[in-house]
């Protein structure tokens, strides 16, 4: 009986099977060329959620070119967002020497924007002011503190209220706003708003405008008025849009007394 030649049947399957090998090498070969790709991708993306810098400065400048400002911190984390948060010793720093500074600060890189709801100081020449929280424009020269706020605008005298105050230091200016209230030796000064006046060269507290439900307790004896001025430097008050005034007992005697031959 002849035999069979397989020969052929052989040869095709070889030929099948060096087919399918090269094929399984080949798309091996090109998922490798895409991997390095993918995995580049995603650890860049990875990377971006948790970039942490060191000593991390930001300088904002004016329309001349100068330096305007500067905001720095220890630590710092950025997100893909141009979000950055810096923590530790976080401080601004404006051209006109006033100093902010606080724990923790989210600043937005393309709107210019600060946000924190940590403690807050600030410091001008011999101004201190504290308070609660923090939002500024500093593309728009603005900046303001929340809430809870205290200013020593000379020793012996403490502004207070409840925020917010708003730092407009293009314009050697501060506003307060919420049950505003100036104590010093003599008694209180109350409103509902004020304005405080710096002197660039004196560095120090010039004039403060009290505006709305101006109150003026001086022991016993209260004054209201629209609108008052206070000068730090002497204490005195001048007040404006019909005061009316409130005088204790002793006063009002002393004051239709007879007069001395």
């Amino acid at each position: 009986m002849p035999r069979k030649n397989y020969f052929p049947f052989v040869l095709v399957l070889v030929i099948l099977s060096s087919a399918l090998f090269f094929f399984f090498m080949k798309s091996r070969q090109s998922s490798r060329r895409g991997a390095p790709g993918g995995e580049s991708r995603e650890e860049i993306v990875r990377l971006s959620h948790d970039q942490r810098l060191q000593k991390f400065s930001l300088t904002g400048f004016d329309d001349k070119g100068q330096k305007f400002w500067n905001l720095e911190g220890d630590t710092a984390k950025i997100d893909l967002g141009e979000t950055v948060f810096l923590e530790d010793n976080v401080t601004l720093r404006l051209k006109n020497d006033t100093v902010i500074k606080t724990d923790h600060v989210r600043w937005t890189q393309d709107k210019g924007i600060l946000r924190t709801n940590s403690p807050v100081f600030v410091t001008r020449g011999n101004t201190r002011i504290n308070g609660m929280g923090s939002y500024g424009r500093l593309h728009e020269n603005f900046i303001q503190i929340n809430r809870d706020i205290e200013m020593i605008v000379q020793p012996g005298t403490v502004l207070t209220c409840l925020g917010p105050m708003k730092i407009f230091y293009n314009e050697n200016r501060m506003v307060y706003f919420r049950h505003v209230t100036v104590t010093d030796a003599k008694g209180t000064l109350t409103s509902n708003r004020m304005d405080v006046y710096f002197d660039p060269d004196e560095k120090k507290v010039s004039r403060i405008v009290a505006l709305g439900d101006v109150v003026i307790d001086r022991g016993s004896d209260t004054t209201r008025a629209e609108r008052a001025v206070y000068l730090p430097e002497t204490g005195s008050i001048r007040l404006e849009g019909s005061p009316e005034i409130t005088l204790h007992q002793g006063s009002a005697e002393l004051l239709h007394a007879p007069a001395a031959n």
